[in-house]
């Protein structure tokens, strides 16, 4: 390379003698002579100019070095001070919590009633986990409630305990081959009341309902699924003598088996901003006793979220159990459809993870 320069430069220096010789030809007419550089002296001129260029790309090249080391360090500096990276979870969390309240005080007051409060609570816990071909998800409800007028004693106006799990594999792209689990019960005892008396229907595990289904699960869309299970067994478990018969088991059997097939839809979606519609609907037929006698149990809740504390909800349950007897107002018994209500507003609050 400084060869090239060399030649380049002597060329430059040649032209430049040539011109100069010219000039000083010029200049004997009668004008001012110019001086010229000699070649030793373009040949100082040159080397100490290559010397400063060499210097500058020295000090240049150090220059990146210590930049690329300072970026280098800044970097081992910030990947050391980042906090770990969180493992991968496939779990989808939530909790609902709701609390309701209500008090009515009457004093002297001559369009009469009575000075009462209610108050009820329910709680929805989900724990889904979905991974490569696997589904499992599990949800756990519960809720209470009761109304309590002055003078009168306190009466039950809600209570249930609610566990459903169910498995999945996938067998296509919509379709599961599923297992679930279902488990209903209450906590507390009801009654029946009357002007009279009141009446002893129901205490934890009198009845307890459980059931595992084998069949398949067919999810069109993320928020609906129907699961067909032609082998579902159930036991019903009344542990209170009394009772047994109200709800299909002998008076010596506090375990009553059940074989046959149920048909499952559920639905969970927020159908405009802030409400959402959770149905679940049931189908049982027992295939050991009158198969042609469908068991109904239908659950309904539309809530709608007022803000980050407060909501709106409605649930329903309606149930239709051939084995169930209900008695009328005369004391007579007979299978009949079983429907409740509650309407609530009050304090809301969700805990769920994305």
């Amino acid at each position: 390379m400084k060869r090239i320069v060399l030649i380049a430069v002597s060329l430059c220096m040649t032209l430049t003698v040539a011109f100069a010789q010219e000039t000083v030809r010029v200049d004997s007419l009668g004008k001012d002579s110019t001086k010229i550089p000699t070649y030793e002296e373009l040949t100082r001129m040159y080397i100490r100019l290559a010397a400063k260029v060499d210097s500058a790309r020295q000090r240049a090249i150090e220059d990146s070095i210590l930049i690329a080391q300072f970026i280098e360090q800044s970097r081992k500096e910030a990947l050391a001070n980042m906090p770990a990276p969180k493992k991968p979870t496939f779990w989808t969390n939530s909790v609902l919590s709701q609390l309701n309240f209500s008090q009515t005080s009457l004093t002297n007051w001559a369009a009469g009633g009575n000075s009462s409060i209610a108050l009820g609570g329910y709680i929805d816990a989900k724990a889904n986990y979905d991974k490569n071909n696997i589904k499992f998800q599990n949800r756990f409800q519960i809720g209470y409630g009761f109304v309590k007028m002055f003078g009168d004693i306190l009466k039950k106006t809600d209570d249930r305990v609610t566990l459903d799990s169910k498995f999945g594999y996938k067998a296509t792209e919509k379709l599961y081959f599923s297992a679930a689990l279902g488990i209903k019960t209450q906590m507390a005892k009801g009654y029946k009341y009357t002007n009279t008396d009141t009446t002893l229907v129901s205490q934890f595990a009198a009845p307890l309902y459980t059931t595992l289904a084998l069949g398949m699960d067919y999810q069109p869309f993320p928020w609906l699924s129907m699961t067909f299970a032609p082998l579902t067994g159930g036991i019903v478990v009344v542990r209170v003598p009394e009772l047994r018969e109200n709800y299909g088991n002998k008076p010596d059997e506090s375990v009553r088996m059940e074989f046959g097939a149920q048909l499952k839809v559920k639905m969970d979606k927020e159908v405009f901003k802030n409400v959402k519609v959770d149905s679940e609907l049931t189908l049982f037929s027992d295939y050991l006793n009158k198969p042609q006698n469908i068991q109904v149990f239908w659950d309904l809740s539309v809530s709608m979220q007022v803000n980050k504390f407060m909501s709106a909800n409605i649930r329903t349950n309606l149930i239709y159990d051939d084995n169930i007897q209900i008695a009328d107002k005369d004391g007579n018994k007979a299978p009949r459809v079983q429907f409740r209500e509650v309407l609530s507003i009050g304090l809301s609050y969700t805990i769920s993870n994305k």
